[in-house]
């Protein structure tokens, strides 16, 4: 019966290695990376959720998708932190920028040109 253990934890330390592999070669864009401290150690996510923590239930309304919630100030709030910041504040942070997005669009606000 051991020799059936050997198989099975070498077939899952092969299959988590290809796993492992393959999202390395992917080149997945869509993972967070915090901004780091002056020294480049320790992130900062404080920084980040600053802004948007002054609009009061903004970020609960996006992680809750109430986006009947979501005001203009929120819109410009959150489409303005960079995708570092916003990928803190929310986990899948494209399907939650581009529903924000939308959602912006439709109450009528428009992102300034830069």
């Amino acid at each position: 019966m051991s020799g059936n253990k050997q198989v099975c934890v070498s077939i899952l330390a092969v299959m988590i290695l290809m796993l492992s592999i393959s999202q390395i070669t992917k080149g997945n864009n869509d993972l967070a990376f915090a901004p780091v401290s002056e020294k480049g150690l320790l992130p900062k996510p404080v920084s980040c959720a600053g802004d948007a923590e002054k609009i009061p239930g903004c970020v609960e309304a996006v992680k809750h998708f109430k986006f009947k919630n979501v005001k203009k100030e929120c819109c410009f709030v959150l489409l303005g932190l960079t995708e570092d910041c916003f990928g803190i504040l929310f986990p899948m942070r494209f399907a939650y920028r581009e529903m924000l997005k939308i959602t912006c669009k439709i109450i009528g606000f428009k992102p300034p040109s830069y």
